[in-house]
């Protein structure tokens, strides 16, 4: 007789749980997951399931429960390997949806059950998350741009969102919320694509209003890529939801710490993603490949020189922030740029470097990163009746960052992945 799923319920059992919120880890308590959603937490000696259900219990002993991670910058189709954005923004769709798929799975077997899609190439980005939510593959629940609105010729022009003007920006709106975007991702600098300057800004404060009203009038949250102060300016001017990347630069390339620009961020509310480990993960790569020829060329170890005092001012602008209030989520990039998928972890430890205490590093890529991205009433936090989406790890984070290297199991939807031993 085949058994009724229905009275299924799974124990899960550790040294520790973190909610997600902040709060200090509770020991003694337990998760009863059942229907795809936490049925209970509460103590492990009075914690149970009805009466006649099927239970299986999951003891993990020394280790900790937290929710599923919530990575709110990606780029699934990249292969995080350094190669150029304009080379893999030239290759067929069908590769990159093929890539896209295999990285999802990689961000979930490293505890990403929730991921914010920041830009990909035509259509991938909605196939994508059609597939995972069809259950034709696996990978995080997926909230996505489908494709940045940018310049002609601008950052990531090759997705095929090139919008100009009042009306060509409103239009581009329009047309992604039709497709079935979640948010609306806007190019508000240049960046690493060729044909653009980083520096600079690419729309005018007109357009970027009208595009940010547009997608609010539709009920979708905001985002954009500020390489530069003029671009974080405008973007604020505009009532972006998220500033990402937020580089306090000018427009030669200088760092400056700009006050009432970071005032008027932190009176905004509005949320910042720097993105501080992908800059990292590119120094690590051109010094990589250094090491295997044996000697660095004169271009790249000027590239890698100032890299690293671009980093050290990032670091430091976002320790200021931090103090003045500014909300800061953590989200990879990854796999774009030399930054690999399956190691969101990374980002984390970064925030901790620019000045965050483990716990806030833990929360940003939790509770607020979901809250950041519209989704703080279904991931990033343990509680009843929310999708049973865990991470389980040995050790405990808080004290120590590198314990979420150590993967027992992940829990999506209150279902065991299968993960590669």
């Amino acid at each position: 007789m085949q058994s009724d799923h229905t009275s299924d319920y799974t124990l899960v059992q550790a040294a520790r749980i973190f909610d997600g919120t902040g709060s200090a880890p509770e020991s003694g308590k337990a998760v009863l997951l059942h229907g795809g959603h936490v049925a209970a937490i509460g103590s492990e000696s009075e914690l149970r399931a009805p009466d006649g259900s099927s239970v299986t219990v999951k003891d993990y002993g020394e280790a900790t429960i937290l929710p599923g991670l919530v990575d709110g910058h990606t780029h699934m189709m990249a292969p995080g390997d350094g190669t150029p954005g304009d080379v893999t923004g030239a290759e067929q769709d069908d590769i990159l949806l093929m890539r896209a798929l295999q990285n999802a799975r990689t961000f979930l077997h490293a505890g990403v059950t929730t991921a914010r899609e920041n830009g990909a190439k035509n259509k991938v980005g909605f196939s994508l998350k059609d597939g995972i939510n069809k259950g034709l593959t696996e990978g995080p629940e997926m909230v996505i741009s489908g494709r940045p609105i940018t310049i002609t010729g601008g950052h990531f022009w090759y997705c095929g969102s090139e919008a100009d003007g009042i009306d060509g920006v409103r239009a581009e709106v329009r047309k992604l919320v039709k497709e079935g975007a979640d948010f609306i991702k806007i190019m508000a600098t240049g960046g690493s694509t060729w044909s653009s300057n980083r520096l600079l800004p690419s729309y005018t404060l007109e357009e970027m209003t009208v595009i940010v009203d547009e997608a609010h009038r539709f009920g979708r949250l905001t985002a954009a890529h500020c390489a530069s102060m003029q671009g974080i300016q405008n973007a604020l001017d505009a009532g972006v939801d998220m500033i990402i990347h937020c580089v306090f630069e000018d427009e030669t390339g200088m760092y400056e710490f700009n006050e009432s620009l970071a005032e008027q961020l932190a009176a905004a509310n509005a949320w910042v993603n720097p993105t501080l480990h992908v800059v990292q993960a590119g120094i690590d790569h051109t010094e990589r490949i250094g090491y295997e020829r044996g000697w660095l060329t004169e271009d790249e170890q000027a590239s890698i020189d100032a890299t690293k005092r671009s980093l050290e001012t990032r670091n430091e602008s976002v320790g200021k922030l931090v103090k003045m209030g500014v909300r800061m989520i953590a989200g990879s990039d990854s796999p774009w740029g030399a930054y690999p998928p399956g190691e969101f972890v990374k980002e984390m430890i970064a925030l901790t470097k620019a000045g965050l205490s483990n716990t806030e590093a833990l929360v940003s890529g939790l509770s607020h990163a979901a809250e950041s991205i519209a989704m703080g009433e279904s991931a990033g936090m343990l509680a009843t009746n929310r999708p049973g989406d865990l991470l389980v790890v040995g050790g405990n984070p808080i004290d120590d960052l590198n314990a979420l290297w150590d993967i027992k199991d992940v829990y999506k939807s209150g279902v065991r992945v299968a993960r590669p031993v």
